[in-house]
């Protein structure tokens, strides 16, 4: 199974919480960044970042087992984002009170574990960070894939967009780099190349978050402020 216009992210969890061994493996490959990522910054410096790994793969065994969190999900009592969160960090929370229980068994093998801070709203905040950033990636491998399998404008209007984001250069530099007398063109291309994924990444917050018309431009525009901060 691959995501495709017609699919939600709520399709592929129907399907895995059915077994689905395809929407199963798409699940995991899809979430699996920001679910690592806000577990390795809850665990930074402390005992229990030897365990992302094990909690990682917890978290998935939680969403997918019969009668989890994928079962019971449900589009009508929230974002997906936010199951996906709370199955995390209901995780971690299992993976903090195992070793606090150890600790009180070995005190001298795990003195880190008293440094957790209680920091929810922080944490939060970062997994929704991660959330956007993987969301962001993917429109541009979408917008990527498209330029490739298109024309050499539209691989030129990818490779504009991407010099001017991810290098920084200015539309003259690029205009320079690609050896295009006109910075005219560039200019032409940029815009193009902005339209082009902002359309990409509406395909993107319409299939991992079943949103809609202008609820679709919110989240959008939500995304590009996280990763703005």
């Amino acid at each position: 199974m691959t995501a495709d216009n017609n699919e939600t992210c709520w399709t592929v969890l129907r399907s895995a919480a059915g077994g689905d061994t395809a929407a199963r493996s798409l699940f995991a490959r899809q979430y699996s960044g920001p679910i690592r990522a806000y577990l390795q910054h809850r665990w930074r410096g402390n005992v229990l970042s030897h365990d992302v790994e094990d909690a990682s793969q917890e978290v998935f065994i939680e969403a997918l087992k019969p009668g989890g969190a994928l079962a019971r999900g449900d589009r009508r009592r929230g974002d997906f984002r936010s199951l996906l969160y709370g199955v995390t960090r209901n995780v971690a929370r299992r993976f903090e009170e195992r070793a606090g229980r150890a600790q009180a068994r070995r005190p001298e093998d795990s003195v880190y574990l008293d440094e957790l801070p209680d920091r929810a709203a922080a944490l939060s905040a970062f997994f929704d960070q991660e959330w956007a950033r993987s969301l962001m990636l993917e429109a541009v491998q979408r917008f990527e894939r498209a330029a490739t399998m298109g024309d050499e404008t539209s691989q030129r209007r990818f490779r504009v967009l991407q010099m001017r984001h991810d290098d920084g250069l200015a539309v003259r530099e690029i205009a320079a780099a690609l050896a295009i007398p006109d910075a005219a063109t560039i200019h032409n291309d940029y815009r193009q190349a902005r339209r082009e994924f902002a359309g990409h990444l509406r395909a993107v917050v319409a299939h991992h978050t079943g949103a809609m018309g202008k609820a679709i431009d919110d989240e959008c525009r939500r995304l590009t402020a996280l990763l703005a901060t």
